[in-house]
């Protein structure tokens, strides 16, 4: 469908759903969809904010804004894993294309939305911190906001260590660390990798990588500016592009906000992001 974008004003009381059905463009299911799947919003004074309630009332002069696209009506084709839960907080794996993040035209393909929707609708779903879309992974979520106040801090003072694995373009000689520390947007950024495999018959090398500093596409960057590019980054990297970008969000290491108790978690042996058979140790 073409993408649309409805704008209303209502001159009198009513319900949000009742106004956008005036318009006549979208019919109700539509409507409630978008409702459902976070593509309208409600603008009394300042900001719109985000309204799931078809049936919340508007006031007289209050404005709806609803975006609604193919993806808006689409139901998220991504499915997370549950990995661990702690009741304050869990950890999930997010797949490759799960959004980590929702903009105006919906949310329900984030991981925070989709686990409100399909798996905890009673519990409060708040994102701590974000993978790329493309980057598969482990991610928080905090389910109140004292828990994710604490998180945030824990991320902002760099209290929480994060470690990812990426197979990238070329051979490098495994067991060599490097450190990369080339400034991005003109903020430090640090990046260190040890290097765990490589494949010369597909000239590819398996690193094991820790960000020291959280800028975004970090890893991305350093690692083309090194002249090892992610397999499948269609940013930062050079063709050929097949399949999903292989960079993976594999292990955190935290404080739990609570008890403040060390908290490890790992993705599965099966699930850890691997090179082909064809392995030169």
């Amino acid at each position: 469908m073409t993408p649309l974008s409805l704008h209303l004003q209502a001159s009198q009381a009513q319900s949000a759903v009742q106004l956008l059905m005036s318009d006549g463009r979208l019919n109700e299911t539509q409507i409630r969809t978008c409702f459902d799947h976070g593509a309208v919003w409600l603008e009394k004074t300042g900001k719109p904010r985000r309204v799931y309630r078809p049936d919340v009332t508007i006031q007289p002069a209050h404005r709806v804004h609803l975006y609604c696209n193919e993806s808006t009506l689409a139901p998220c084709p991504y499915v997370p894993k549950l990995i661990r839960d702690f009741e304050t907080f869990s950890l999930w794996y997010k797949p490759a294309g799960m959004f980590s993040q929702g903009s105006k035209w919906g949310d329900h393909w984030t991981l925070q939305r989709w686990v409100q929707q399909h798996h905890w609708p009673t519990r409060e779903c708040l994102i701590t911190h974000r993978l790329d879309r493309y980057t598969s992974g482990l991610m928080i979520i905090a389910h109140d906001a004292a828990t994710n106040q604490a998180l945030h801090r824990q991320f902002e003072q760099r209290e929480i260590q994060k470690t990812y694995r990426a197979i990238v373009q070329g051979r490098l000689p495994v067991g060599e660390s490097r450190t990369l520390d080339s400034t991005i947007d003109g903020k430090s950024a640090i990046t260190r990798f040890r290097v765990l495999e490589q494949d010369p018959a597909d000239d590819h090398s398996l690193l094991e990588i820790q960000p020291l500093t959280g800028r975004k596409h970090q890893i991305r960057i350093h690692l083309s500016q090194a002249g090892h590019p992610v397999q499948n980054d269609r940013q930062y990297g050079q063709p050929p592009h097949q399949g999903d970008l292989q960079l993976q969000a594999c292990a955190l290491t935290l404080r739990h906000p609570q008890s403040r108790l060390p908290v490890e978690v790992s993705v599965a042996s099966e699930q850890l992001l691997q090179l082909t058979p064809r392995i030169h140790r």
